[in-house]
């Protein structure tokens, strides 16, 4: 990892504190700053924590590399829930077909596996100099460390999942079998809590988990009573920190504990209106989101950017040529008084509540574009000449949602209901609980996983939730296509099969000494 980790950090921080004017998360300005000089005073280590943000949404080597939510796109791409309409461009396509991560040599590994650890090794960094910035007070120095300890918790969760075992609690008290899937003989990915040159080894998957939660539950502690953040949310908070941390519960089937911080997190965000969920998922003022990015359009790259893939009104020739629609057989599991249904079109020759693509000179639909029955309209950029808009990496409706799949597996069927019926009331006012819900946390088609797969749709969960949950990629009644799909529509990929996990990247194998291939 030496040559690998190290050089990538300096550049990072190069990247981040040497940019101009607007050129960080939050929208008040920031001066350029030697990176010698970040433990000079707090509001230089303010700017770094900034440059840390933009570093989860900065373009990195091209443009299917827009930091996290680049891999967002991979891991609902990965699964069955997003159908491909057309071949389309290049990008992406390899994840649809499940190539891409299963080469050393490829860019998405590469991408995953630096863009995470960039984060972390840049978090330590702050994490070991804030102590001696002279005119920080003990409040200040907390905030920073609550946030650079979530940052790192949560980059490591990141990491585990892609290129880890899927954690599977019920192994783990076999510690000395030689049971091949337990968490705790299983290797995980280097776990790195000191800015060091060092090459390191992988840790085992129970490492992690370790590492990861003791992060977060600090994190929790330290960001206990900051500053209310805003608006603007793209910084963490104790909410935020409290939601990852119900993820990770729900990820190592600690259901109490994922119950529990699920609901801590929702505590003080409505679920948004009927009418602000047609309002396009690209403004974090809403009054759901946890916790997001703000790119604004000065900072976009030349090419990419999440709704330049993911929107469905910016003119992209990914968007025109291959316009995303939700799987069929989800879409008909939806009641037509449910608000969700209206995101998805029902009828190609409708370009009144589906205008698609549109050109910017004249604000028309672009009548050359690909059309295809339930086709997309969740994520809608404001100016369809500018791929920008706010990306969400947290909604309070997830929340509800980790809460009543854990209640679920405790066996409280009707808390876990009570905790649906809020939100799918608030999506349907014509939503009655079901008679019978004794499998409403079936893992596939109960009615909670069904309502987090429509509630999700397009925000990065899918792929991990069909890992954590064991779960076979099946594409069969999705319309998904052998031609366009490859993989999972005639013969599902069976949840054992070494594919689930992403392949460590040749130039990290070939710099770390201590590095072990995945099979």
């Amino acid at each position: 990892m030496k040559r690998y980790l190290s050089v990538l950090t300096v550049l990072i921080f190069l990247l981040t504190l040497g940019s101009c004017k607007k050129s960080y998360l939050d929208t008040t300005p920031s001066d350029q700053i030697d990176a010698a000089k970040i433990f000079d005073n707090i509001n230089n280590v303010k700017v770094a924590l900034n440059g840390i943000y933009r570093a989860t949404y900065m373009q990195y080597s091209d443009q299917e590399q827009d930091g996290h939510p680049a891999i967002m796109i991979v891991m609902d791409f990965m699964g069955e829930d997003i159908v491909h309409t057309a071949t389309g461009t290049v990008y992406f396509r390899g994840a649809y077909r499940w190539t891409d991560h299963r080469s050393e040599l490829n860019d998405l590994p590469y991408f995953s596996y630096r863009l995470y650890y960039r984060i972390i090794a840049n978090a330590n960094i702050l994490l070991e100099g804030i102590d001696k910035v002279p005119d920080a007070t003990e409040a200040q120095k907390n905030v920073i460390k609550g946030e650079c300890l979530a940052l790192r918790g949560w980059a490591h969760f990141m990491l585990v999942q892609l290129f880890g075992m899927r954690y599977d609690k019920t192994t783990l008290s076999d510690i000395q079998s030689p049971n091949t899937t337990s968490a705790r003989v299983q290797l995980g990915v280097p776990v790195v809590t000191k800015y060091s040159l060092d090459p390191q080894p992988r840790n085992t998957v129970e490492e992690v988990y370790i590492q990861v939660n003791k992060d977060l539950d600090q994190a929790i502690a330290l960001l206990d009573g900051a500053p209310p953040r805003g608006l603007y949310r793209t910084h963490i908070d104790k909410s935020v920190a409290q939601g990852i941390k119900a993820r990770v519960a729900l990820t190592q089937q600690n259901w109490t504990d994922a119950a529990y911080y699920a609901q801590e997190a929702l505590k003080g965000y409505p679920l948004m209106s009927n009418s602000a969920y047609l309002d396009g998922f690209s403004d974090m003022k809403n009054s759901e989101w946890m916790w997001g990015a703000h790119q604004l359009p000065e900072q976009l790259p030349s090419y990419g950017s999440f709704f330049a893939y993911m929107s469905s009104n910016f003119n992209s020739s990914h968007t025109r040529s291959n316009p995303k629609k939700i799987s069929i057989s989800l879409y008909n599991s939806l009641a037509n008084t449910d608000i969700r249904k209206k995101l998805f079109c029902d009828n190609i020759n409708d370009y009144v509540n589906f205008p698609g693509v549109i050109d910017a000179s004249t604000g028309q639909p672009v009548t050359s574009q690909t059309r295809a029955l339930y086709m997309q309209k969740k994520f809608v950029v404001s100016d369809p000449a500018v791929s920008a808009g706010d990306i969400p990496y947290m909604r309070v409706a997830e929340m509800y949602l980790i809460a009543a799949e854990a209640k679920a597996k405790l066996g409280f069927i009707n808390e876990a209901a009570d905790i649906i019926d809020v939100l799918a009331k608030n999506r349907d006012p014509n939503y009655t609980r079901p008679d019978n819900i004794s499998d409403i946390g079936n893992d596939n088609n109960g009615l909670i996983m069904m309502q987090r797969r429509i509630e999700l749709w397009g925000e990065g969960f899918r792929f991990l939730d069909l890992k954590r949950l064991k779960l076979s990629l099946d594409r069969s009644g999705t319309g998904s296509t052998t031609t366009l799909a490859n993989v999972g529509v005639t013969t599902p990929i069976n949840a054992d099969n070494v594919r689930w996990q992403f392949l460590i990247p040749r130039r990290e194998m070939q710099a770390n000494p201590y590095m072990k291939q995945n099979p």
